[in-house]
């Protein structure tokens, strides 16, 4: 099997699956409660903030643990429109964010809230000078991703922040870090984000976990009432296992991530000149070359991506088609009409995306099944 849709989701690391099993078996005590078990799991979950505070120079204390990506960026996104309801209704955001951070911002229009989206170049990188055009004094959030999940895009998240606290340091300023974490060091003191999303099962750790970063200061409403977990910000019973293992995969990935990244664009590099080779006016690459080097967005033209994509899935080889969390909607992503790309290229889009168990001599293999029913099309 070869699986280039790490974007998607990733292969847990064994040593998190192993960790995993074990507090599952050994210390499954709930970390609310005040008996020894608990105490030993409230220690387990607390070791794992500090580690996991310790990969983004950030506080412990300015970490709240949630479900995974989705939830984090509700959090953010809502939460924040909430707590600051009174102070304006004016939003910023790019319009190639993940659908977490779209789906909420529409809920947060259909209440009244105004929100206006930025403009992008053709690999959807915000325009810096639309970005200073369109902030206002009652701008209450601005909402922009640092990686973007189909193209591999970095956006100038650093360059941003600076501008939104020059126009007001009041405005908060969210950014959705799930593709950009483990793949490009981040700096919570440097980046100067009020809120940061973040997610396990991207960085080969447990589905179903992810963490807010909540700069110390920012406050939001929180969107789950219960018993008041997490400084009553995300009430639920702890999921401390997955958690833990959310932080050793952590660890792991922070630890080989310059060389995951240098053998990530070897094989970028191998797929695209294998391609290229042999189908160049036949292929479009939509991926910028100073992107993440773990994302490569290529076109094809005259097939359907779908059809590619269960051609490819017949030997055995794993691709996507954009997000995950919209490709079984069969239709062209909103990431791919933002950056205006022609129809006839934006249905044979194909996202391929690496992590730590992929080969160099796997994109070879990709490439030859590709030419092989490209040139019988």
């Amino acid at each position: 099997m070869i699986y280039f849709d790490n974007s998607a989701t990733t292969k847990p690391y064994k040593e998190v699956v192993e960790l995993i099993a074990r507090l599952m078996s050994e210390e499954f005590g709930n970390s609310s409660s005040l008996h020894a078990l608990g105490l030993r799991a409230e220690r387990i979950l607390e070791d794992t903030r500090d580690k996991l505070a310790s990969t983004i120079k950030a506080k412990p204390e300015e970490l709240v643990f949630t479900s995974g990506g989705t939830e984090s960026v509700n959090m953010a996104i809502r939460g924040t429109a909430e707590v600051l309801k009174r102070s304006g209704n004016h939003i910023l955001s790019s319009p190639v964010e993940h659908a977490a951070s779209l789906e909420s911002l529409k809920e947060l229009e259909r209440i009244g809230y105004h929100v206006e989206y930025l403009e992008v170049d053709e690999y959807g990188r915000i325009l810096i000078d639309d970005l200073k055009a369109k902030l206002r004094k009652d701008t209450i959030l601005v909402n922009i991703m640092a990686v973007n999940n189909e193209l591999g895009t970095v956006e100038p998240v650093y360059e941003a922040a600076r501008i939104i606290k020059s126009n007001n340091k009041a405005t908060v300023f969210h950014v959705d870090a799930v593709q950009a974490y483990g793949k490009m060091p981040i700096n919570t003191r440097d980046l100067n984000a009020d809120l940061i999303s973040f997610s396990s099962h991207k960085i080969h750790g447990p589905k179903g976990v992810g963490m807010l970063y909540m700069r110390k200061g920012t406050r939001i409403h929180p969107l789950i009432m219960g018993g008041g977990h997490e400084r009553k910000l995300r009430s639920g019973t702890v999921n401390v296992p997955c958690i833990a293992g959310f932080g050793l995969a952590a660890l792991i990935k922070t630890e080989r991530m310059k060389e995951d990244q240098e053998k990530s664009g070897r094989i970028r590099n191998i797929l695209i000149k294998e391609l290229t080779s042999s189908l160049s006016d036949k292929i479009r690459i939509n991926s910028p070359k100073d992107g993440v080097e773990n994302i490569l967005n290529i076109s094809f033209k005259g097939i359907k991506s779908e059809t590619l994509l269960h051609f490819l899935e017949m030997r055995d080889i794993y691709v996507s088609t954009g997000s995950a969390c919209s490709s079984k909607k069969n239709a062209i992503s909103h990431v791919l009409k933002a950056v205006k790309l022609p129809q006839q290229w934006a249905e044979g889009s194909i996202r391929f995306s690496f992590g730590s168990f992929n080969t160099e001599n796997e994109a070879v293999i990709v490439a030859d099944a590709i030419k092989e029913i490209i040139n019988i099309m």
